[in-house]
């Protein structure tokens, strides 16, 4: 229903976006649905499209942002940032209609952000110590803890947190254009999303420096290392939740096996990312879906 709308010409794609950007102020999470709308243009008719939608949803940040007598470029360019990733691997995937390709140009760009900022922060732990102070309280009643436990939170989180930002940034991305892909193939390829994200895969030459990395880690706990590691295994753990969509497709295995699988990822969910993505990372060496599939010839 949301492509139909948004496809259906500009005042409808430009409404949407306008309307899904002004709710993500209220329910943050209504943000996937401008990203993805904005993912849909920019699949479907290219990116300079896709750029301009992501500017009109900048303005209306920066205008909101103004009303509320704050930094109306701060609204601008949180919104321009947030959605010109987007962008960018939308139009990978189109150029390439290849996943393979997007994935890896989503690992990429997230490891040269973490490099980046290293480059730019040399004392990256202060810095998000500094940030996540400000959400200090905010911490505490989430999760419950008192002051000295969320200091300690904040400290183990502030080694780490390069890493979690840019593998959170990279994940929402694919999420969104994953999204994107499933409206397009609503309206224009029924049943080709399915069949695309079961042949979901990284590649060989990213798991082994994926390996590489987790070799790195455990010998010398390299936080740089460990921070690429962390997105790395967000990216992977998409190729390892395909990879039980291939197989319970391949043995005619009841629906009730991925219900179980996303329950447990709800349930479980850091322990769940990595096994996943270590499937993820294994299957890029062994391909269980062609053994399987022979295996049944």
């Amino acid at each position: 229903m949301f492509a139909s709308f948004i496809m259906a010409g500009r005042k409808q794609a430009a409404f949407f976006v306008l309307l899904t950007t002004l709710l993500s102020l209220i329910f943050p999470p209504v943000s996937i649905f401008s990203g993805a709308a904005i993912a849909l243009i920019t699949l479907k008719i290219s990116w300079q499209q896709g750029l301009l939608y992501s500017l009109i949803g900048s303005l209306v940040l920066a205008t909101v942002t103004y009303l509320l007598k704050q930094d109306a470029s701060l609204g601008f360019f949180a919104g321009f940032i947030g959605w010109l990733p987007i962008v960018l691997f939308a139009t990978i995937l189109a150029q390439t209609q290849s996943w393979r390709s997007t994935l890896q140009a989503v690992l990429t760009t997230a490891v040269l952000g973490v490099l980046l900022f290293h480059a730019y922060q040399v004392d990256t732990i202060s810095f998000w110590q500094n940030s996540l102070e400000r959400v200090k309280p905010a911490i505490a009643e989430a999760y419950q803890l008192g002051n000295e436990q969320a200091d300690e939170l904040i400290q183990n989180l502030s080694k780490w947190m390069t890493g979690v930002f840019a593998a959170l940034i990279a994940i929402s991305s694919i999420l969104v254009v994953l999204l994107a892909r499933h409206w397009q193939a609503m309206l224009y390829n029924v049943g080709g999303f399915g069949k695309e994200f079961r042949q979901l895969r990284v590649g060989l030459v990213p798991a082994i420096i994926v390996v590489f990395c987790i070799v790195v880690a455990i010998l010398s706990k390299n936080t740089l290392a460990i921070e690429i590691l962390i997105v790395a295994v967000c990216i992977f753990m998409l190729q390892g939740i395909a990879l039980v969509h291939g197989i319970v497709k391949q043995q005619g295995m009841k629906p009730y096996w991925l219900v179980g699988l996303y329950v447990l990822l709800f349930i479980m969910l850091p322990q769940m990312t990595v096994l996943l993505a270590a499937f993820g990372i294994i299957d890029n060496f062994v391909d269980f879906r062609q053994k399987l599939a022979m295996k049944s010839d």
